[in-house]
């Protein structure tokens, strides 16, 4: 490790190139993640959402902004698609697969609330109010985990191609690449995946970017919370999204593809609309919910070069909301 060789934080930090898709693209986090990296470099940009004028709205905002890169106005693309619908989703990879043919990161970032009974379980006087606050809305349920679960598996899977795509794009062997012989864990003389080198100059990329593609998932911290705020069913389903992301880097380690977590504590969104945003410090010890620095930051640390060597974890953004809660991280 050269210690004294050039750092460039616009380098290590940089969307320069990738195309990136975005479940829930057209507000909230997901809109915010799109402008990060519109900002800095990414070469295309698909929103996708069941809304089509939310997200050519949110196109038109990020086109029209001061901080709007100069000659970027096909970076941005809206698709409409419905997470939960196989069908759907594959109109939309069919799209981009014929557009660009490849995709570099694939954030899974569509989601709901599902039954807002999370509030009131903790004001119940009697056990048959809490019965039926525990059952309020639970056919609100499907919904939730077929948004903020499921389609965290159909998704990532539906893109897989295309991600592999990108992998050889960037000079990688493609296919499955087994350990090796013997106990390279132990050894740490085991089988990498090759890496073709010379490509990278071509793309105009560093000889240094091993970068492989990349999928992140958005959570949040009530995937670790014992404390429901919005309700079990966002809970239950976000702990799970959580975990899929997890289980999907130990599945897709021998295929060259990564796998992380965000999980983002109280930020601006739809969903957070009603809620005031100044918190006590045995809330959130910050005091305020997450700006677009904040996710701006994390998201182009996990696409950038700098990130190449995160997988398989969980990213924090909470301002310190797990540390003073009931939690499980």
């Amino acid at each position: 490790m050269d210690v004294l060789a050039p750092i460039n934080p616009a380098s290590l930090f940089s969307a320069k190139g990738l195309v990136v898709v975005i479940t829930g693209g057209g507000s909230g986090l997901g809109l915010a993640i799109a402008s990060a990296l519109y900002q800095n470099g990414a070469a295309k940009i698909y929103l996708l959402g069941r809304r089509q004028n939310v997200l050519d709205d949110a196109i038109k905002k990020l086109e029209s902004s001061p901080s709007a890169p100069k000659s970027s106005s096909s970076v941005l693309s809206a698709i409409s698609c419905d997470v939960a619908s196989l069908d759907s989703v594959s109109a939309a990879v069919k799209q981009i697969q014929e557009e660009t043919g490849y995709v570099d990161v694939l954030f899974n970032n569509a989601g709901v609330l599902g039954p807002l009974n999370g509030p009131d379980l903790y004001r119940t006087e009697s056990i048959e109010h809490l019965r039926d606050t525990m059952l309020r809305d639970y056919d609100g349920w499907g919904q939730a985990m077929a948004i903020n679960t499921q389609s965290v598996v159909g998704v990532s899977a539906a893109f897989l191609p295309l991600l592999e795509a990108a992998n050889t794009r960037r000079g990688w062997a493609a296919g499955r690449v087994r350990g090796g012989p013997g106990d390279p864990r132990v050894t740490g003389k085991g089988t990498p995946r090759e890496q073709d080198k010379a490509v990278l100059s071509e793309l105009g990329h560093d000889e240094d970017d091993d970068r492989l593609a990349h999928i992140i998932t958005v959570a949040s911290v009530a995937s670790f919370m014992r404390y429901s705020t919005a309700g079990l069913a966002y809970n239950a389903s976000k702990a799970a999204a959580a975990q899929l992301g997890k289980i999907l880097s130990s599945i897709l380690a021998e295929w060259g593809i990564r796998s992380n977590v965000i999980c983002p504590g109280p930020y601006p969104s739809e969903m957070t609309s009603h809620i005031e945003g100044r918190y006590g410090t045995d809330q959130v010890p910050q005091g305020r919910m997450g700006n677009f620095n904040d996710i701006s930051g994390l998201a182009l640390f996990l696409v950038g070069k700098g990130g190449a060597y995160i997988n398989g974890t969980v990213q924090l953004t909470d301002g310190g909301r797990a540390g003073v809660f009931p939690a499980t991280y």
